[in-house]
């Protein structure tokens, strides 16, 4: 994460949808990390609100977490009189966060001389509205790097580098919602449906693996790895380098390893399978949970 980054300036952009409970008690979690810096906000940047979860419970019945996302997004399109934008409504923002959240031309802003920039996607290419998994278990947009450019309000002759963030074994979330339903989150192209207890069981590792939903808390599906799904990824994108993260899960005497040469012979046989594939190179692999765990092979 960019907040991560003492010297990142932090930004979100016109194409964001804000839920301000969550903006505001991330601010207030993590103010040891935002330090001094500023979150500068896009006036157009869209708020959800309460009747946009509402109406995604009433209408959606596809792989969703319903946080209003879709609801909010689509009425920002039709330019519905009650939109409200992050300019008119954290003009009213509280009064100990009006030191760190700052509206302002974020497009300017990416587009001054003499810097880097980072644009991080919120989520993968599998779940774009149309490029992605099968709809309509999607989210409500475009994923691709090409789309986050444009969202950013970035001029792609600035473009230099394009990660993709992959992992052994995708993921969908849980077929249990936060709204006590079943709604089922499709599948994954064809790829066979595994548990966490079948990966345990290949990397070798003996504590437990479950991954759960940052909004719903549930237990995400896991599936086999679909090459062909990669390759259709990487067309779409066309990434300049491949960060495999969770290389562990192959085999878990990778676990925290930081040296390449002592990878086991499982993970670095799927890391030339990657580029063999692709044909691009891996260039970070992820080894554990920590900002630390990771092989850098640029340098």
């Amino acid at each position: 994460m960019a907040m991560l980054n003492s010297k990142c300036k932090l930004v979100l952009n016109a194409s964001a949808i804000i839920t301000p409970e969550i903006l505001f008690k991330e601010i207030r979690e993590y103010k040891n990390i935002i330090g001094n810096r500023k979150i500068y906000i896009n006036p157009r940047a869209m708020i959800i609100l309460e009747k946009h979860r509402e109406e995604e419970r009433k209408i959606i019945r596809s792989g969703s977490t319903f946080k209003g996302c879709g609801v909010a997004q689509a009425e920002k399109i039709i330019r519905n009189p009650d939109v409200i934008l992050a300019k008119v409504y954290l003009k009213n923002c509280p009064n100990d966060l009006k030191n760190i959240i700052e509206i302002a031309d974020t497009a300017k802003m990416l587009n001054e001389d003499n810097q880097s920039i980072l644009i991080e996607g919120a989520q993968g290419q599998d779940l774009d509205i149309n490029y992605g998994l099968d709809y309509p278990n999607t989210t409500s947009r475009m994923c691709s790097a090409s789309q986050l450019i444009a969202d950013s309000g970035c001029s792609p002759f600035k473009v230099k580098d394009i990660y993709m963030i992959i992992r052994p074994y995708p993921i969908r979330i849980s077929n249990k919602t936060n709204i006590g339903e079943d709604v089922y989150s499709g599948d994954y192209a064809g790829s066979a449906e595994i548990t966490w207890e079948e990966v345990k069981r290949r990397c070798g590792c003996d504590t437990n693996l479950e991954e759960y939903t940052t909004i719903t808390k549930k237990v995400r599906r896991v599936f086999e790895m679909n090459w062909e799904r990669l390759k259709y990824n990487v067309m779409i994108n066309k990434p300049t380098q491949i960060v495999l993260n969770f290389a562990q899960y192959i085999d878990w005497k990778a676990y925290k390893c930081k040296d390449f040469n002592l990878l086991p012979k499982k993970v670095i046989e799927f890391i030339n399978r990657i580029e063999r594939e692709t044909n691009t190179p891996v260039t970070i692999i992820g080894t554990g949970e920590c900002e630390s765990d990771i092989i850098d092979l640029r340098k």
